[in-house]
Formats: structure tokens, C-alpha cells, sequence
């Protein structure tokens, strides 16, 4: 709980906006100086010292636009509400920010770590029929604890320490995954050009395609399965698998799969995100979820889960089955007959099963570094909750 006086931050910074110049006229844009947007900060942004657009002196002069200076803390106001950075050098920016440059009484650093904490406070005060904004006088009367600068100084320390501490292992789990695909193509080579000279085959040949439920017999309908819609699936192959359903609930109008099989997200985006994972520790070894993928089961003795998976994974791949896609402009989808028309050199099946024991020792590491990350978090959150809560 926050011991220390609370001030408006209007009374401690001076919030100060933004505009956009006129799209329509070319001499405004492409210039050298910094106009950012809040489409440009994301959860991980702390300094901001390039932008995505540019705009010209011209600009500046003939749209009197207001100069954001190095060190003013960017917080967005509209689309998304909430977001905050610190201005690593001088720009302007458009209107979706209320920024704050502060007076001697707090620090900037200090600013910008109490605002990230508030992100759901801060979209509660969002006001508006067509979209959510804080307005000026909305941001001014934010309430924000005021210990002496000395202190503020060494709480943001802190904080750095602790972001710092998550950066690293979260550049710990990119190394890794980035070893399993090095790992890949030192194995297997492109397996689109088949450099070993392996036998080509089909992916529907080495793979059984979206098995029919059939095969479970007369399963009793109140048997727990696992359920997985397409928000469980990730990008980089983890599956949340602790939802389940009964059997008589999803046994029509979902798709099928058992143990080990491989989900392959069809439709657009999901596909092209490279949204797909191995169906792993279902319950009673049984899944059903979404409509919108396909299943590849491997077959025995000729493929292995893991290593198919990282197949499909593989931009190659996506690449393919982008091109493959049928359908209307935001419902396309890869069909079923793309899996016959893809081949690629089928390496040994003892080969995939080397490759998915190395894959299982950095997943072994993998999974301690996202421990640490969550203990990361929650030393983030305990000191959040220590300095900034009510």
C-alpha cells in the first residue's frame, strides 16, 4: 500500500498533445524528424528514439505542432488507452496521446513505471460512444503518490533491475526456440529442396489427414475430453489443454484428434501467424476444438509428432499453403488437397526420433526459463502492489 502523499498529476506535470499533419500533402511527410503514433508502443517499450513516419520542418511549421522534448513521458490516450513510453529524443506525435512532461517534483522514470501499472485504471476512464478516450482533464486528476525524488529515483532502479531481469530470459526462450529450427536445418536441410536426396512424398502420404472420429467406437457420452478452441493454440507451438467437455457436447460440429496428433490452423490469419502444436496430455489421450484446423496424425514408424510439427512450422510451409488457400478475402482457408500436392524428402524415422530428443532437452531448458519469468512477474507485480496500490 502506497504510504505517501497523493498529488493530481496535473499539479506535478503539464500534459501536453499532439496532430497530424495533413496526409494529403506530400511535402509534410518523409522528412527527418520524429512523429509517433500509438500504434508504435507495445507492453515492452521503454525509450522511444525512432519512429515508424517521418514528417518534414514544414510540417512542423505550417501545422504549429506541439514539440514532445527528450525525457517526456508518452502515454496513450485512444487506440489503445494506457500504453507508456519515455521520448528518447525529441518528436512530435499524433493525437491519440496525452504526454506528460514533468515538473522537478517527479521523475520521469518513476512516472512511467506508475502508469504502467495503471493500464486497466487507465481504460476504465475511457470516455466515448464510437471510441474510448482520457481526455485531458481526465489524466490531470489522476491521483499519483508523491514520495521525496530521491526515493522515486531509487523505486524506478528498481523496476529497471526487474524489467531488465525479464528481458533476459525472455531473449533466454527466443535463443532457444531459435536452436530447435537451427537444429531443424542442420539435421534435415531444406527439406524443400532435399539436399540428402531422400524418397519425396506427400504429406498426405506420411501422414493420416484429419482422422474421423468413428474410430472411438461407442464411447459413453459423459467421458471427459479435452476441448480446445483456437485462442489455446500459440504461435510458437503451446497448447492450453485444461479445458474439457463431455463427450455428448462436442461429438458433433467440432473436429477430432488423440494424442500426439498435429493441429494446423487452416484459416487466415491463424495459418499465416503459424498458429499449430502437438496435441499433448489430453484428457483420456482425446481432443476436440476448433473447426478451423486441420490434423495430420503421424503414421507409425514413418513419422514422428515433433518432427512433423516443426514441418508445418516452417515458414517454407506456410508459405505453400498460403499460396493454396481458397476462399473470400478474410475466410480463406487451406484445403485438404494442399497436403497432397506438397512433398518434401522424407528423412529416417530414426533420424526424426534423434531430433525430437534434442527438441526435448531445450524444451527441458525452455521450461525452467519460463519459470523464471514467472517469478519475474510476480516480483513485478509484488513491488507494484507495494508502491502503487491503494
Amino acid at each position: 500500500m502506497s504510504k505517501w502523499e497523493k498529488v493530481r498529476l496535473g499539479d506535478v506535470a503539464a500534459v501536453i498533445s499532439g496532430s497530424t499533419p495533413r496526409t494529403n500533402e506530400p511535402s509534410y511527410w518523409d522528412g527527418d524528424i520524429n512523429w509517433v503514433t500509438p500504434a508504435e508502443i507495445d507492453d515492452d517499450t521503454v525509450f522511444v528514439y525512432e519512429t515508424q513516419r517521418k514528417i518534414t520542418e514544414k510540417a512542423v511549421l505550417e501545422g504549429s505542432m506541439r514539440l514532445i522534448p527528450e525525457g517526456t513521458v508518452l502515454l496513450t490516450s485512444r487506440a489503445p488507452i494506457g500504453k507508456a513510453a519515455i521520448a528518447g529524443t525529441d518528436m512530435y506525435c499524433n493525437q491519440g496521446f496525452k504526454n506528460l512532461l514533468c515538473s522537478d517534483e517527479i521523475h520521469n522514470k518513476y512516472l512511467y513505471w506508475f502508469l504502467k501499472g495503471k493500464s486497466d485504471y487507465l481504460n476504465s476512464l475511457g470516455r466515448g460512444a464510437t471510441f474510448k478516450e482520457i481526455s485531458k482533464a481526465i489524466v490531470e486528476d489522476i491521483q499519483v503518490p508523491l514520495p521525496a525524488k530521491e526515493v522515486q529515483i531509487q523505486i524506478a532502479r528498481e523496476f529497471d533491475a526487474v524489467s531488465e531481469l525479464m528481458a533476459l530470459h525472455k531473449r533466454q526462450l527466443e535463443e532457444l526456440d531459435q536452436l530447435i529450427k537451427s537444429v531443424f536445418y542442420e539435421m534435415f536441410g531444406d527439406p524443400l529442396r532435399n539436399e540428402q536426396g531422400w524418397e519425396k512424398r506427400s504429406i498426405s502420404e506420411i501422414s493420416y489427414i484429419n482422422p474421423n472420429k468413428s474410430e472411438l467406437g461407442n464411447l459413453n457420452d459423459d467421458t471427459l475430453v479435452s476441448f480446445i478452441p483456437m485462442n489455446s493454440v500459440s504461435e510458437n507451438g503451446e497448447i492450453d489443454t485444461s479445458q474439457t467437455r463431455e463427450y455428448q457436447e462436442v461429438k458433433t460440429g467440432y473436429t477430432y484428434f488423440r494424442e500426439n496428433d498435429v493441429l494446423f490452423a487452416k484459416i487466415t490469419p491463424c495459418m499465416e501467424n503459424g498458429k499449430g502444436a502437438v496435441a499433448r496430455n489430453l484428457c483420456n489421450g482425446i481432443g476436440f476444438g476448433s473447426t478451423e484446423f486441420h490434423v495430420l496424425r503421424p503414421i507409425e514408424d514413418v513419422t514422428d509428432s515433433e518432427w512433423l510439427y516443426r514441418l508445418t512450422s516452417l515458414p517454407a510451409f506456410r508459405t505453400h499453403a498460403e499460396k493454396n488457400m481458397t476462399g473470400s478475402a478474410g475466410q480463406k482457408r487451406v484445403p485438404v488437397s494442399f497436403f497432397d500436392k506438397f512433398s518434401i524428402g522424407l528423412p529416417p524415422f530414426s533420424l526424426q526420433q534423434k531430433y525430437t530428443r534434442i527438441v526435448n532437452q531445450i524444451e527441458s531448458q525452455n521450461s525452467l526459463v519460463k519459470q523464471s519469468i514467472d517469478e519475474t512477474q510476480r516480483l513485478f507485480d509484488s513491488l507494484m502492489s507495494k508502491y502503487f496500490d491503494d
